[in-house]
């Protein structure tokens, strides 16, 4: 089985789908950022998006073990 990319029908669901984890309560009633960063990878397929709820931000798709590092590598910068 060859590896493909996500596709032009499915990358807006994907990309709404992060968006929506943007929005999930990790809102801190004080306004402080979690050490290290809450991060979590969102698999899809092969793909992976990396998202950081204190930084609100994400990666993009990206391979999904390049994301399980990108994730460990922004955790261990957060600690």
């Amino acid at each position: 089985m060859r590896h493909r990319g996500i596709s032009d029908l499915t990358a807006p669901v994907a990309l709404s789908t992060a968006s929506a984890v943007h929005r999930r309560d990790h809102v801190h009633e004080d306004g402080q950022i979690c050490h290290p960063h809450v991060v979590e990878v969102i698999g899809l397929g092969h793909s992976a998006m990396v998202v950081c709820h204190d930084c609100a931000r994400d990666t993009g798709f990206m391979v999904a073990k390049r994301a399980e590092e990108v994730a460990a590598r922004h955790r261990r910068l957060t600690a």
